[in-house]
């Protein structure tokens, strides 16, 4: 063997050793909340490049299956894959092996997660929340010169203004438990939740709205905060008076509602006719775009506006249930858990209001299947990590 070769070769061991110092655990983790905040394009390739390395490095590949319910994960990844070649469904394919390398980033994050980590890292979003609430302001000012009045949807560094809206959204409900639990500077958090508050009105994504009164509704209830639970009920009902019984536009796009709720039923019901006919198998990933080809305002519509229709639709019964598996088992030991009245357990709360918000806007939309918010929702769930009998192996 000549020197240049072993130069070479000693370049890549230390090339190596000096990309998993930096790559340390925590790091991964401050990397991904980091790059949810950045044009969507480098959001794709910095995420793409830290669930790769997980993959490739024997110790980090290690943690990525060690929860409970992840083996009948990995048959959904493997089902998913096989539906999607099967009906050369090739737009469902990519996008199944997008959707695994988030959960492969995220099943990482929660095997590392620690209660000190997920508080830092929660603050790091809000704080990078205000980059992208910058952009909405300089899509609005630039939208307002051009038309002489802001009417038109701002989606920042993000694909579409739905996913803008539901990025927001959680941030919004992240800022209300840290304000309610009291753990950092609340000053902080209501100056970050009055800027996301304005980047939640620019985007006009109306069911956000729901998901932001939803998940703090949540947070009060399991926090046990009554009376600013009376009074958050109160303010929504006086809301909902004003802007349905009085017919106030009080937030954009109302006008459009009925519109946008009958094509959602339109949807619904092509989508749930298609279900009856192949209720097993599903068709892959982002069936509906696939199976339909619908065209709305320009743009492929890719799903169901609907998380169990487009899971039937996608994946039929066989692979809904491989997949709601893992989700079944993660919130019964997260119930478990709750139950035992852990003293560390504020974080849960977070999670399950997260988790309930998404769910009550995944009736009418799926905006977590998306690079930048899937991965969010991931970071959230991390908070409930590891139980203490997979930790010790």
């Amino acid at each position: 063997m000549d020197n240049s070769t072993v130069r070479r070769r000693s370049l890549i061991v230390t090339s190596r050793k000096r990309l998993d110092i930096t790559l340390t655990d925590s790091n991964i983790v401050a990397f991904t909340a980091v790059s949810l905040f950045l044009p969507y394009v480098l959001t794709a390739l910095i995420l793409v490049f830290l669930s790769i390395y997980i993959i490739a490095n024997k110790r980090t590949r290690s943690l990525i299956f060690v929860h409970n319910g992840t083996k009948a994960l990995k048959y959904f990844f493997i089902y998913a894959m096989a539906v999607a070649f099967m009906y050369r469904n090739w737009m469902g394919l990519a996008a199944t092996t997008a959707l695994i390398l988030g959960f492969v980033l995220g099943l990482f994050i929660r095997a590392v997660m620690t209660g000190e980590l997920y508080e830092r890292i929660l603050t790091l979003i809000c704080n990078m929340s205000i980059t992208s609430a910058g952009f909405a302001g300089l899509e609005a000012l630039f939208n307002y010169i051009y038309d002489g009045k802001i009417n038109r949807r701002v989606s920042a560094v993000f694909l579409h203004p739905n996913y803008f809206g539901t990025v927001v959204a959680t941030v919004i409900i992240i800022c209300a438990y840290k304000i309610l639990t009291g753990k950092d500077s609340r000053a902080n958090y209501y100056f970050i939740g009055a800027l996301n508050l304005i980047s939640l009105y620019l985007s006009m994504s109306m069911f956000a709205w729901i998901e932001v009164f939803i998940g703090i509704l949540i947070l009060l209830a399991l926090l046990h905060k009554h009376r600013l639970l009376a009074i958050w009920v109160i303010a929504g009902a006086i809301a909902a008076f004003l802007i349905f019984g009085l017919d106030l536009r009080l937030l954009p796009r109302l006008s459009v509602v009925d519109v946008t709720l009958r094509m959602r039923q339109q949807i619904w019901e092509q989508a749930i006719n298609t279900i009856k006919e192949a209720p097993l198998l599903g068709h892959g990933l982002l069936s509906y775009g696939y199976l339909f080809g619908v065209i709305y305002h320009g743009n492929l519509v890719p799903h169901a506006h609907n998380i169990l229709i487009d899971m039937l639709l996608n994946f039929g019964l066989v692979g809904t249930l491989m997949f709601a598996c893992y989700f079944a088992r993660y919130y019964y030991d997260l119930v478990k858990e709750w139950l035992s009245n852990n003293k560390n357990s504020e974080n849960l709360v977070l999670i399950f209001a997260v988790s309930v918000a998404a769910l009550i806007h995944g009736m009418t939309d799926i905006t977590l299947l998306w690079i930048q918010t899937l991965p969010l929702f991931l970071l959230i769930l991390a908070g409930y990590g590891r139980r203490p009998e997979q930790a010790a192996r």
